[in-house]
């Protein structure tokens, strides 16, 4: 989707709810944006970087007054990475705190299991990370700003293919992202796939990589987060499992070269990730901006995700100030 389509879309969307009006200048009050981040949980790692996305958006938007002079305010909420807690922190931001956009979730099976309530309540949800191929028909008031697996998926294949790979394992995290990746890449993977699933947060793959090792695949392809996948890379350098590897985007962020024997397991392994060449990326002028920005801010580079936690805060907050936000009080229960 085109942004400045997925911001027509969403403005529709909020003058027909209600929620919005032309009354901007009759209310000062900060207009609050509920954020989900996974600060801890499988995708813990990464958390604090995405959160740093949308603060820096909010920074943004607030001292260049885009909301017509009215300042955005942030409540941020973590769901552990767990789609209950999330639904939890949901009905939190949109009962009590009465928000009426969400950023995330973040995890496709957060986003899939709070969309049911974000729909019923008139709230948009706009995801920076979730790829799953069902949140494009999730709800009308469902938005993400990031490719779905139907485009990683096949590349990952293609991949695969063009390195003359016959046999593959997939270790996929049981869930929605793992599973939804595995499919897409199974049917466009014209050799032989071993299928290997295993739960978050276990502490120990062992089993799963020594059935790995004794299918002896050209290659593993792996789709996870990166609390688990340090795990697993630590294990399989001990079971001396040495295959190429390529993981999706899941692991894409300097967090997984903390640990020393992590990296190590890393040197070889091909990385997809959705999104533009580093070419494009370098000469596009408002994306070395963010880049820029948040070095200066905090000292160090982004993370997976960072950028597109950015891009969805300002998408709601242009989305905002284009429908007019007013003293409108909007009920948060559905319709």
């Amino acid at each position: 989707m085109k942004k400045w389509f997925m911001v027509s879309m969403i403005i529709a969307i909020l003058i027909a709810s209600g929620c919005v009006s032309d009354k901007t200048a009759q209310n000062t009050e900060d207009i609050k944006i509920g954020v989900l981040i996974t600060y801890t949980g499988g995708l813990g790692p990464i958390g604090e970087g995405m959160a740093n996305g949308a603060k820096l958006a909010a920074m943004e938007i607030n001292n260049k007054g885009i909301i017509k002079g009215r300042n955005v305010t942030l409540i941020i909420e973590d769901t552990g990475t767990d789609p209950a807690k999330a639904v939890e922190a949901s009905r939190k931001l949109i009962d009590i705190d009465k928000v009426q956009v969400i950023i995330g979730g973040v995890g496709s099976s957060e986003t899939l299991a709070i969309a049911p309530y974000a729909e019923k309540s008139k709230v948009v949800m706009i995801s920076p990370s979730s790829t799953n191929l069902k949140i494009t028909d999730a709800g009308e008031y469902i938005f993400r700003v990031v490719p779905s697996d139907l485009l990683q998926g096949e590349a990952i294949s293609k991949l695969a293919a063009a390195k003359n790979f016959k046999k593959a394992a997939t270790l996929v995290e049981n869930n929605d992202y793992g599973i939804g990746m595995e499919d897409v890449f199974k049917k466009h993977f014209s050799g032989n796939v071993t299928s290997i699933r295993y739960e978050k947060g276990k502490g120990d793959y062992r089993t799963e990589l020594e059935s790995i090792k004794k299918a002896n695949p050209d290659v593993i392809i792996y789709v996870g987060y990166p609390a688990d996948a340090s795990v697993i890379l630590k294990e399989a350098g001990e079971l001396g499992l040495k295959k190429k590897w390529i993981a999706a985007e899941g692991i894409a962020d300097p967090v997984m070269f903390d640990n020393a024997e992590v990296a190590k397991q890393m040197e070889g392994m091909l990385l997809t990730t959705p999104g533009r060449s580093e070419q494009e990326e370098k000469s596009d002028a408002a994306f070395q901006y963010f880049v820029n920005f948040y070095k200066q801010t905090y000292g160090k580079e982004y993370g997976i995700y960072s950028d597109t936690e950015f891009d969805a805060t300002m998408l709601a907050a242009y989305a905002i100030a284009e429908a007019g936000h007013g003293d409108k009080e909007c009920s948060s229960g559905g319709g």
